[in-house]
């Protein structure tokens, strides 16, 4: 005989507070299917740590009171599985779910949606936190699965002050999860970090298999103590942003980190909005998006930034801590760019770390390594003259280096990182970088720079000119780094400097309407080589060489600055550059050669 389902309505005088007490329902049988809630005396609801209950909707009648239920600790099972339609509030008045709790694992939660449910509309909020903030740790579990949705509520998620016990599993902090296909739907989120020493220990919101923050909106919000991390937003397997919005916020205190967004296995940014603020004192660091950081290892696979767009926003008056950042660091796979839009601002304030960057990045000894994709990348100039430009970096790391968005001077002899193979290495790929100049006297522009043995693949690199007596924007080539078949554009005083080269540096072509190419002269200096074609749309290119004893350089030395197939249809007169200790430039056109000489009468 099949067994039929139950609804039952909760008392107006029930005998305490406890769900599981078929006492407290009317007709003394706890629903299996609908949960109603009318006028009580008791609103505040609890649930036994040892049962489950499930229920497949909860609905509030008009005028119901607002309810608030309260989950404790329940270690190997929910205290309360909705798995039909969900929650219906037709009371007119907020209900609040509180889940202050410790927990191990995101498939054991205290509150479970399940099938099809949904957590309501506006008038519902969820809390997921520690049994105290004060004096507990970790945090309670909101789970997600099947296809269950957020629906519009609202969410807190915190963590307590305290360290886990090293012999209790727990997870990193309150924690709400989606499983499955589940989605975010149009749900807030306000996410914290740490309180305490333990800066492993922060709240999330976390994202499994296909899950789907759908249009969701999640704030992260800074760490508040001296090495904690802010609130964090998760993404593992193949789950998607979808068109959400994520706010970063930079820390608060001296040394915390700033919210983050981590992307790992193969998730995607899709078509999100990702606004990485700076931290708001000095010292602290700025929120964050970061790709690959996290296990598990992917081999040649990676997380993916998408269709989306990234805000990374550098200090100012107000904040002045590190800037707003992008990382695809590849520690544990090989991320992409893919095709998302990058905006790197400049700051007011001095301190390169202080402007809104992005990394593409690896730390020897790896196989993994990033890709910019098809993206276009924006760095904007510095604010004024004494503050930092918005950049983007192709970078190495050997284990006793220091992470830099600035290329460092090549070093003596021979040098590890040389050893990676040209193929495992963070490249430029087919992305559109814009470098914007200056727009205020003295204002440094955005710059983009490429460092190790890093490529710049076959992007087109762009850099232009500052106005009103600013600088021009930069492309930065350092150590061995290989120009690829990239396209350089100059204009203006916008500058491709090849400074720190320990090689001679070959790209596809280089395209200037004004422009000035930078490079050292002597043993130590190298030359550039096009693969394609140079082509002059303002008729002249602008040398900016620099030489001394250290660098090899003599006077009366002619040195090869540039070659290229097309280069034989110029004249020497189409190319100047600076003195040097009172003495002119002599350029000198051999076929496809350019060299130039200084000579002291």
């Amino acid at each position: 005989m099949e067994e039929k389902t139950k609804k039952a309505t909760w008392k107006a005088h029930p005998e305490n507070e406890e769900w599981n007490d078929a006492r407290n329902w009317e007709d003394g049988e706890m629903p299996d299917e609908s949960a109603v809630f009318s006028q009580s005396d008791k609103t505040v609801i609890t649930f036994s740590t040892l049962d489950c209950a499930r229920v497949g909707q909860l609905d509030f009648e008009p005028g119901a009171p607002s309810f608030s239920f309260r989950f404790g600790s329940s270690p190997n099972k929910p205290a309360l599985d909705i798995h039909g339609v969900g929650i219906r509030n037709k009371s007119g008045h907020s209900q609040s779910f509180v889940v202050a709790a410790t927990a191990a694992n995101f498939r054991t939660p205290q509150l479970r949606f399940s099938n099809k449910a949904t957590a309501g509309g506006e008038e519902m909020s969820y809390y997921s936190g520690p049994e105290s903030l004060e004096d507990g740790y970790g945090g309670g579990i909101i789970s997600f699965f099947d296809q269950a949705t957020a629906g519009t509520a609202r969410f807190v998620v915190r963590t307590g002050k305290l360290a886990p016990p090293k012999t209790e599993r727990s997870t990193v902090g309150g924690e709400v999860a989606f499983c499955d296909y589940s989605t975010a739907e149009r749900a807030e989120f306000t996410i914290y970090g740490s309180l305490g020493i333990d800066g492993d220990t922060f709240g999330n919101t976390v994202f499994h298999d296909h899950a789907t923050a759908a249009h969701g909106r999640f704030t992260n919000i800074g760490g508040t103590v001296a090495g904690g991390d802010g609130g964090n937003t998760q993404f593992y397997d193949s789950s998607t942003a979808a068109h959400g919005v994520f706010i970063n916020l930079g820390g608060t205190f001296y040394k915390a980190n700033g919210g983050d967004v981590a992307f790992d296995g193969t998730a995607s940014g899709a078509h999100g909005h990702f606004l990485n603020y700076p931290a708001t004192v000095d010292g602290g660091n700025g929120g964050v998006t970061s790709f690959n950081n996290n296990w598990p290892d992917m081999g040649t696979e990676g997380a993916s930034a998408g269709e989306a767009t990234y805000h990374n926003y550098g200090a100012t008056g107000a904040h002045r801590g590190g800037g707003g950042h992008t990382e695809f660091t590849a520690k544990y796979g090989c991320p992409t760019a893919a095709k998302a839009t990058i905006i790197n601002y400049g700051s007011a304030i001095p301190g390169k770390s202080t402007a809104g960057h992005t990394i593409f990045s690896i730390s020897l000894p790896t196989q993994h390594f990033p890709t910019a994709g098809n993206a276009v990348i924006r760095n904007l100039p510095a604010l004024n003259a004494d503050a930092a430009p918005g950049n983007t970096s192709f970078a190495m790391y050997a284990d006793s280096e220091k992470n830099s968005t600035n290329p460092s001077p090549p070093p003596s002899g021979t040098d590890p990182l040389q050893s990676q193979p040209k193929d495992q290495v963070p490249t430029a790929g087919e992305a559109l970088v814009i470098n914007e100049g200056g727009s205020v006297p003295g204002a440094a522009g955005g710059f983009t720079s490429f460092s190790g043995v890093s490529s710049a693949g076959n992007s087109r690199l762009v850099a232009h000119g500052g106005m009103n007596g600013g600088q021009g924007g930069k492309v930065v080539f350092a150590d061995w780094a290989s120009g690829g078949t990239c396209h350089v554009c100059l204009y203006g005083n916008g500058e491709l400097d090849l400074g720190w080269m320990s090689q001679k540096l070959s790209i596809g072509l280089l395209e200037t309407a004004g422009g000035i190419v930078a490079m050292a002269l002597g043993s130590k200096g190298f030359g550039l080589e096009l693969g394609s074609q140079l082509i002059l749309h303002s008729g002249t290119l602008s040398f900016r060489f620099f030489g001394s004893e250290s660098s090899g350089f003599d006077f009366g030395q002619d040195y090869e600055v540039l070659t290229a197939p097309n280069l034989s249809c110029f004249n020497v007169g189409q190319f100047a550059a600076n003195d040097l200790d009172g003495a002119s430039p002599h350029f000198t056109l051999s076929g496809n050669k350019l060299s130039v000489s200084y000579s002291k009468s």
